[in-house]
């Protein structure tokens, strides 16, 4: 037994080493595979829902920009004109109900600040003019952020 005794300080210093160069590394696997489990990008795809959302916005908010640069030609055509600009403002209503978190209350913002005559949108110095055109800006910075970008043409703003 005192023989054995004799071997046990340099046994436990082995025994020691052996666990060092195992466990050391196995907790740091471990650890890593853990941080890499938590780190996965979930959030940073847009959904299929809120990127078609985001298209659709930039082609009706465009369109509604051409309508608007474009005006009536002469007094016959107002009725058309006006007629054309509300077809695109009413394709905007069902888009928010598409799109999900920030990007349907960006479109829903947009929708709910219209005003009732879409005529009021080019007025000169229009309010509801210059909330559109922040509040577009709002839906594109939503869009951008869950991973859809979109380029919007600049409506215009009439001032005096």
């Amino acid at each position: 037994m005192r023989a054995l005794a004799a071997f046990e300080p340099w046994l436990r210093e082995k025994w020691l080493k052996l666990m060092r160069s195992i466990v050391i590394p196995v907790v740091a696997f471990s650890a890593l595979v853990a941080l890499a489990g938590c780190s996965s990008d979930s959030g940073g795809d847009s959904s299929g829902a809120n990127a078609d959302a985001c298209t659709q916005f930039a082609a009706i908010h465009n369109e509604l920009t051409a309508l608007t640069v474009a005006g009536p030609n002469g007094a016959a055509d107002v009725e058309k004109w006006t007629s054309d600009k509300n077809a695109a403002i009413a394709k905007l209503s069902p888009l928010a109900e598409q799109a999900t978190d920030s990007v349907k209350e960006s479109i829903q913002t947009v929708v709910t600040a219209l005003p009732a005559d879409s005529l009021e949108l080019t007025e000169p110095d229009s309010e509801s003019g210059q909330a559109f055109v922040d509040n577009s800006s709002a839906v594109a910075s939503s869009c951008d952020s869950d991973g859809t970008t979109i380029t919007l043409a600049d409506f215009p703003l009439q001032a005096f």
